[in-house]
């Protein structure tokens, strides 16, 4: 599992071994960093940067993605789904092809700005990078869902129950294989009391966790495509499952290793 998650963040732009981009900046001859107009920005500033502009163009696609779709869709729409799949929310054209693009956007600067209230600003900073593609990932996701939505609407018949958690199954898979890679901080991640207070606690749980969910995300996958009509609750089950299996493995490891130190 750790060789997949490799190639999965491999994918992402770099190696799960190369710890460069998180060392401290390189120094002169006087001893100090070097300036970053002239040294240029680091290896996780240049992909915090293009995962920002990917996540913004994303955004402007779930706009064009309504503009282009809006002479085909009918004057009601549906905007939302039940558990099983089944529309029980409408809305008129307009405000149906571009309520989700106008969430997405207030998300996705919502997101942005986030960090800047972290409390752990200097651990947050190595990963910064990973907090990026997390929310890329996010953006990507609700567009899947923007634009199944839309097709389903346009009249073809989209299995919806089917495709909203083969979606959310590619996102854990994504998100999971991102995990082991993000440094101790109060924004993202398994943030749980326990691992906040501890680098140890957060790191082992980030690296046992991070698997979890790219199996959990397989299995909705699977589940997804066999279940049917049942699949989003198969998916919220799994889900459920391996929150409360993290949760509670981070847990006890909290407790022995407060256990050794009372010792």
């Amino acid at each position: 599992m750790t060789r997949f998650t490799d190639v999965i963040r491999g994918w992402f732009g770099w190696c799960p071994m190369d710890t460069a981009g998180r060392q401290e900046p390189a120094k002169s001859i006087a001893g100090e960093p070097h300036d970053r107009d002239t040294a240029g920005a680091g290896p996780v500033e240049r992909r915090t940067a293009l995962f920002l502009y990917l996540t913004l163009a994303v955004v402007g696609l779930s706009w064009i993605t309504g503009i282009v779709a809006l002479p085909y869709l009918p004057e009601i729409i549906p905007v939302h789904w039940n558990i099983y799949g089944e529309p029980d929310g409408f809305a008129g054209r307009l405000a149906g092809t571009f309520g989700l693009p106008a969430i997405m956007t207030l998300v996705a600067l919502l997101l942005v700005v986030l960090p800047r209230f972290e409390r752990m600003r200097e651990q947050f900073e190595e990963s910064r990078d990973i907090y990026t593609m997390v929310v890329f990932a996010a953006m990507c996701l609700l567009l899947g869902i923007h634009i199944t939505a839309l097709l389903s609407s346009a009249g073809l018949d989209l299995p919806v129950a089917v495709a909203f958690p083969v979606l959310l199954g590619f996102f854990f898979i994504v998100i999971g294989s991102l995990m082991p890679s993000i440094r101790r901080n109060t924004t993202v991640g398994f943030r749980l009391p326990w691992t906040v207070r501890d680098d140890t606690v957060w790191r082992r749980t980030h690296e046992h966790g991070g698997p979890v969910f790219v199996i959990a995300g397989i299995l909705i996958i699977l589940a997804s495509t066999a279940a049917g009509a049942a699949a989003m609750p198969v998916a919220f089950g799994i889900i459920v499952i391996a929150c409360v299996y993290i949760t509670v493995w981070s847990y006890r490891l909290a407790r022995a290793g407060t256990t050794e130190a009372a010792e």
